[in-house]
């Protein structure tokens, strides 16, 4: 009986055992490309965006819109770093603008509109490679013109 017991308990045992006992997945993070910076300047090649230029635009006056569902939406959300979904920098000799884009499911070419004034925007629509874990840009256009580098542009008012 206790021969019987002991090959009873090996089997069980052995038949439990595993290489790798905590199966643990692999730690991974989620991919989000979904920004795009602009240097702006006029046909003279002043930059648009430095404060120090009498023709610049006002910050304060530019606004961020995303197309959902067929309609304009203003974005804010005060709870993040970046509330108004831009910010601006200085990058070396330039002054440039990064605009958190328009990156909804629901639609096939999300558009983003940088709405500059009153009187001045631009539509970016980006088609993007989507998988479980990550959305990247993978065609990029500005008014309707594809861009080559999705990344970074400069823009000519």
């Amino acid at each position: 009986m206790k021969r019987i017991f002991g090959i009873l308990l090996i089997v069980l045992f052995s038949a439990s055992c595993d290489s790798n006992p905590l199966k643990e997945e692999p730690i991974t993070g989620y991919v989000l490309d979904a920004t795009i910076d602009f240097s702006v300047v006029n046909s003279k090649n002043e930059d648009l965006l430095n404060p120090s230029n009498p023709d610049s635009y006002d910050q304060s006056k530019i606004k961020i819109l995303f197309l959902l569902n067929g309609k304009l939406v203003p974005q804010y959300q005060g709870n993040l770093d970046y509330p108004n979904f831009f910010m601006i920098y200085q990058n070396s000799d330039r002054y440039v603008i990064r605009v958190f884009l328009n990156y909804d499911k629901g639609e096939k070419l999300p558009e983003t509109y940088i709405q500059w004034n009153e009187n001045d925007k631009d539509i970016v629509k980006v088609e993007y490679s989507r998988t479980k874990n990550s959305t990247i840009k993978k065609n990029v256009w500005l008014n309707d013109q594809a861009i080559t580098n999705p990344n970074y542009l400069t823009i000519i008012k």
